[in-house]
């Protein structure tokens, strides 16, 4: 019999919008006793930041600089599930 090797995995989940990922993600994550990070409401989040702060929302530097900022605090109250 072999010792049991402690070893650690990521699950990723991909697929097109409105899928199931959303849905399943956090339910898979429950099962397995895994933690759950949402990549999408990090995505929105840096992106509202963005287009909270007026700035030019194509330019990579300011997505940087919202990025090296987001936290869920600065982001709690804003709907980041919107088409827009």
């Amino acid at each position: 019999m072999h010792a049991r090797m402690n070893r650690s995995f990521v699950i990723a989940i991909d697929g097109p919008a409105a899928s199931g990922k959303g849905t399943l993600a956090p339910l898979i994550a429950e099962y397995y006793g895994l933690a759950h990070l949402d990549t999408g409401i990090l995505y929105r989040g840096v992106a509202w930041l963005v287009l909270q702060s007026g700035q030019d929302a194509g330019n990579p530097a300011i997505a940087a600089e919202a990025a090296e900022r987001f936290s869920l605090d600065a982001v709690r109250g804003a709907d980041l599930r919107t088409k827009e």
